[in-house]
């Protein structure tokens, strides 16, 4: 939480970087050489490759990595770095997700920097939304899609709404 208050006190804000398809890695590499801190959340999938089951690592949020910016930092660069497709900003400025989001992603992360998902939510269970366009929605938990994706009954307006959304973005309300 410590990283939280520091990031307050001088402005630095985590802000999401839209990357070529399956090029984080070629990304983040390139980010860091240029002295951006860097954030690819990673989960492991089950696939089939040659026609036997075999778990692989691949991006929580495919296309996206996170990079950490000070507020006067020269993010303009970021644009022209090899693997990126662009900052993703509101008009001309990065728009920045929300405080807390990747930090609670990074303390979810194993020592291999793998997604934990724990078993603490049950069905039912009263959840919110870190991030996204459900940002600080409540609902309750409905059902599990997989291990790293989960439906969601978001009390809206009109009633409760059925959404999928990744485990990593629902803290306990």
């Amino acid at each position: 939480m410590q990283v939280i208050g520091r990031e307050q006190e001088d402005g630095a804000r985590w802000y999401a970087v839209q990357v070529k398809p399956r090029r984080e890695k070629l990304a983040i590499s390139h980010l860091e050489r240029q002295g951006f801190r860097t954030h690819c959340p990673m989960v492991g999938r089950s696939k089939l490759i040659a026609k036997r089951p075999a778990i692989s690592r691949e991006a929580l949020f495919p296309g996206y990595v996170f990079v950490h910016l000070e507020a006067d930092a020269r993010w303009r660069s970021i644009n022209g770095t090899v693997g990126v497709l662009r900052l993703v900003t509101s008009g001309n400025q990065p728009s920045a997700v929300p405080r807390g989001f990747v930090e609670k992603l990074r303390e979810s992360a194993d020592e291999n920097g793998d997604i934990a998902f724990d078993d603490d939510f049950n069905f039912g269970d009263t959840v919110r939304v870190l991030g996204g366009p459900f940002d600080d929605l409540c609902g309750s938990l409905a059902s599990t899609t997989s291990a790293q994706r989960v439906v969601v009954l978001l009390r809206m307006l009109s009633g409760d709404i059925r959404v999928t959304l990744p485990r990593a973005q629902l803290v306990a309300a």
